[in-house]
């Protein structure tokens, strides 16, 4: 986990705040500044938090007000503990891990930069929407308890006995029944899909038909849900469909199996009065799907009658089962909503940032707030060139560096289409154990006024699997020319040193080092 979302989760539980994950986490991971003590700061404020960023010295520590978080500096790598308690000589805290541990004072004081974060809660300090996230938690917890109940009494009673339960029979009214589960599971379906993409084109077309046609009027109304909102009138008939055709399939279209499938039939009539009533006197405005189901229901109803079904004798063993199959749609469903809607969230951001980034204007504007170049790099490395190319992009990179060998395919296309000039240089040394300084050479002695020779040779070393250089050169021999290259592995090295290279691939376009924001595969879009 996150090292800033881990600490402000411990915080909050120290803190005594309600919190769900989900909602700590994207708060944190979406803030402008994460990593940093200010994304935890920020986010803590969304919880009516005051909270205070401060650095003293370590003659202070004691006075420090536990728990707060503290940042603390390990072998180079700056981390967010949060400390739990202060005594006159130990300290109790909870690390990147969120462990709990105990150490000296003069121990911890050895790792601490003196910074921390100190904050303080009210009365209104929560979660936005806490109790209703928190209802819905516990309304998943019942379902899954009383599922696993049930589930865990029918195979008790089942398994204890030998005798199999009801005959098959099929009829002319099983068979239409039959079918009739199918239509509606099917309609079930749609109003599953409707309740997380009530905007796709398909859905709204069917959706709409007249002055007095409108699901969204009806499945979007407070009429449309149950509990609080947690649970939907759509999902009950998804799982009421589910429920009964599993059984029905499950107990072999027997007649004990039918006879408590239609007493369930017979029984959800007032429900599909109550629902008529509302569309017609209440909402005035009519659904497709639920009148679809309720006519399958009120069909099923009939044939339950006709067929005499509600008379043949019930297997009653059977309910435990029948009752977990209806609960466990419900509980599948509201462990899956959530993941889909926030795949679908996840999917319009980064359509969205895609939409940004690809903007040419938006890559130039955040080049001039990056680092410029502030020395020449005339008559370094290697330099490509295209007629009427916009963009001139420097690379600087190891010749052994597998993020360089990713960069390479995408940079050449660029050269390719003619967007970019290009010109390479190299991070390597003329030291004798610089393994880099072979193959390094043996590109700028290749003629780099062949730019079909050159690009070849760029090509053959950043695509092999394996990069061997007594195979590369047998490719391209020499005569001399590679003692020749050792001062401008210097300049090279120098304009490195220079310019604070601190890793490969480095790239800078029209002179500024690429925005962080920005990836080299997001210039394919960008710079095409």
């Amino acid at each position: 986990m996150d090292n800033c979302t881990n600490s402000a989760k411990q915080f909050l539980k120290l803190l005594k705040v309600r919190y769900t994950n989900a909602y700590l986490k994207d708060s944190i991971l979406g803030h402008p500044d994460h990593p940093s003590l200010l994304s935890v700061s920020d986010t803590l404020s969304k919880y009516n938090i005051e909270s205070l960023a401060i650095k003293i010295t370590r003659h202070k520590f004691d006075e420090l007000t536990t728990p707060c978080i503290v940042q603390v500096s390990l072998h180079g790598t700056t981390l967010f503990y949060t400390l739990n308690k202060i005594t006159k000589s130990r300290v109790s805290y909870f690390d990147d891990k969120n462990k709990l541990h105990e150490a000296s004072k003069e121990e911890f004081l050895k790792i601490w930069t003196g910074v921390c974060l100190m904050a303080e809660t009210n009365a209104a300090s929560k979660e936005i929407d806490i109790g209703k996230k928190l209802a819905n938690k516990r309304f998943i917890n019942t379902l899954i308890g009383v599922s696993a109940i049930l589930l865990a009494l029918w195979i008790s009673i089942n398994f204890t006995k030998s005798d199999v339960i009801g005959n098959v029979t099929l009829t002319t009214y099983t068979i239409l029944y039959f079918i009739l589960k199918l239509i509606g599971l099917t309609a079930g379906i749609f109003l599953l899909w409707f309740d997380i993409d009530q905007n796709n084109p398909t859905l709204q077309s069917f959706c709409t038909g007249g002055k007095k046609i409108n699901c969204n009027a009806v499945l979007k109304s407070k009429y449309a849900s149950l509990f609080d909102g947690n649970l939907s009138l759509g999902l009950l008939g998804f799982s009421y469909f589910l429920a009964t055709f599993t059984y029905f399939v499950l107990y072999n279209f027997s007649t004990t199996a039918m006879s408590l499938l239609a007493i369930t039939s017979i029984t959800t009539f007032p429900v599909i009065v109550i629902s008529i009533y509302y569309q017609a006197a209440v909402i005035k405005q009519w659904c497709k799907f639920c009148i679809i189901i309720q006519t399958v229901i009120i069909a099923e109803i009939a044939i339950a009658f006709a067929g005499g079904f509600y008379k043949t004798i019930m297997a009653l063993e059977t309910l435990p089962i029948y009752v977990a199959l209806f609960l466990m749609p419900i509980l599948t469903w509201k462990i899956i909503k959530p993941l889909i809607e926030q795949q679908k969230e996840t999917n319009v951001f980064k359509c969205g940032l895609k939409k940004i980034k690809s903007n040419p204007f938006v890559l130039e504007s955040l080049l001039l707030k990056s680092n410029k170049i502030t020395s020449s790099t005339e008559g370094l490395g290697i330099t490509i060139t295209n007629d009427n190319a916009k963009y001139n992009i420097i690379k600087v990179c190891d010749p052994y560096c597998g993020p360089c060998a990713k960069a390479h395919p995408i940079l050449e296309e660029l050269l390719t289409v003619g967007s970019i000039n290009l010109q390479v240089l190299f991070t390597a040394t003329n030291k004798e154990k610089d393994r880099r300084a072979k193959p390094v050479r043996h590109f700028l002695a290749i003629d780099t006024k062949n730019k079909k020779k050159i690009e070849k040779a760029l090509d053959k070393w950043y695509m092999a699997k394996e990069k061997d250089y007594d195979t590369f050169a047998k490719c391209y021999p020499m005569n001399g020319e590679l003692l020749d290259q050792n001062a401008k592995i210097d300049a090279m090295n120098e304009w490195c040193k220079v310019e604070k290279i601190t890793h490969t691939p480095t790239l800078f376009i029209n002179g500024y080092e690429l925005p962080k924001e920005y990836t080299i595969e997001d210039l394919k879009e960008v710079l095409i």
